[in-house]
Order: C-alpha cells, then structure tokens, then sequence
C-alpha cells in the first residue's frame, strides 16, 4: 500500500515538472486592448493553448504568458471576440495591442396584443335582463351607417396598421445601420491597398526607409497595430501613423 501511494506521488511530481518546464518555455508578454483610443476594462484574455487567462485593468492593461503560436483569445459582452496569433514580432517586442469593435445587437421585432378584460361582476343591469344569450342574439348587430354609407370610416384605433408602422421603421433603422457597419469594415479592410496605390511604392522606400520587398510585410503589420482605424482619418493624421510604425517596423532587423 505504501509503495502504491509513494509511485503515485512520483507520477504527480514528474506531472507538475513537465508542467512547469513548458511553461518556462513561454514569454511574459504584456498587452493593451482598446477601442480606438479608448483603454477597454474587464476584457478576457485567454491562451487556448494554456487555458490560462487574464483579465483587463482600468487601462486596458493585462500580462499574459506565450510562445510562438500560440492562440489567444480576446473577448467581452460587448465588443467581438478576437483570436491573435503570436509571433516573433510579439515575442521580440514582449507586447500586444489589441482593437476590438463593437458587437451591434439588433432589436427583435416585438407584436403587441391589447387585451380588454371587463368584470361582468360589477356591471349594472336593469331588472329582468337576460344575461345568457344564446349564439344568435349574442350576435353584433349589422352597422347601418356602414352599410348605406360606404365612405364611412371606422372611428376605431387600428393597432395593426400602428404597429406595422412602428415595425417598418425599426427594420429600416436596423438595416441602415448594417449597411452603414459593412461599409465601414470594407473602408479598413481595403485601407492598406488603398494608401499603397495612393501614395506609391516611393513613399514607402524613401520616406519611410521600408525595401520594396518588405512593403506588404510592413502594412500588415501596421494592420496589426491599429490601421484600420485610421479609414476615416486626415492625410496627415495617416501618413504620421505610418512613419511612427515604419520606426518600429525597422529597429526590428537592427
């Protein structure tokens, strides 16, 4: 009994070695979530290949541990999640900025139903009236003016035609806005091809010292960083973006 309870400790000490050595492996990365400029609190942060995880300060702040890789998920309640994929530009620079966009909730149509509810109880009736009506004296008797009059109007609120009203005009609202949210994903996703053929390949190697070779590497990396929300910033605001990253992008080979 003796001998089965000291290899079961042995099994659960060479566990927690192997454990701790592939965590050694990994680098103590430090990482920024925002929206736009905004630092983004109480953001979870999780390495799907560690289940470990971590969670945004006030200032969008959090540590998380990695190694090349590895997939880390960034999620809220009310903003899209997002998976990063480490790689040596993270590792080397021991950071992480992360932008996360709204998640838009669309409003359900809602039916409305009116319901009258009358208590018969506390009805006032003359003597001798007879309350229990048979099928065809309960039957609504015929609108004359309606009959002989056919311009005659109901002087009733029609609910049904109010709430399709209201119905069309939250669905237009909604759809709208999806037009206007898929307009603006395409502005960022076409904005590093469009500031290419903008400004031309010169731009990039005299200005910003980038080679020739390297110029798609280093939009995506300014994509990375926070391009996309520049879609609808001035050309100075752009270009200033752009030489600070270049900055960045080239002390990374010196």
């Amino acid at each position: 009994m003796q001998l089965k309870i000291k290899n079961y400790i042995l099994v659960l000490f060479l566990l927690s070695q192997i454990i701790l050595k592939a965590q050694e492996k990994r680098i103590k990365l430090s990482g920024t979530v925002k929206y736009d400029s905004i630092a983004l609190q109480d953001v979870n942060i999780i390495n799907k290949a560690t289940k470990h995880g971590a969670s945004s300060d006030k200032n969008g702040h959090f540590i998380i541990y990695a190694t090349k890789g590895d997939s880390i998920l960034i999620s809220s309640i009310i903003y899209k999640k997002r998976i990063i994929v480490i790689s040596e530009k993270h590792l080397s620079t021991k950071k992480i900025v992360v932008y996360l966009e709204p998640n838009y909730n669309l409003l359900n149509e809602v039916m409305l139903t009116k319901k009258i509810n009358t208590d018969w109880g506390n009805v006032s009736v003359t003597k001798g009236t007879i309350l229990n009506n048979d099928k065809i004296a309960g039957n609504k008797p015929p609108n004359a003016r309606r009959l002989t009059d056919p311009n005659a109007k109901s002087r009733g609120v029609d609910f049904i035609t109010i709430l399709g009203m209201l119905t069309k005009k939250i669905r237009a609202k909604s759809k709208k806005r999806k037009s206007e949210q898929k307009r603006i994903q395409q502005l960022k996703n076409n904005l590093s091809t469009t500031i290419k053929n903008q400004y031309g390949e010169n731009f990039f190697t005299e200005w910003l010292a980038i080679p020739k070779d390297e110029i798609n590497l280093f939009l995506d990396y300014c994509v990375g960083n926070g391009l996309g929300n520049f879609y609808n910033s001035d050309e100075i605001i752009i270009k200033n973006f752009l030489i600070k990253q270049a900055r960045k992008f080239n002390s990374f080979k010196n």
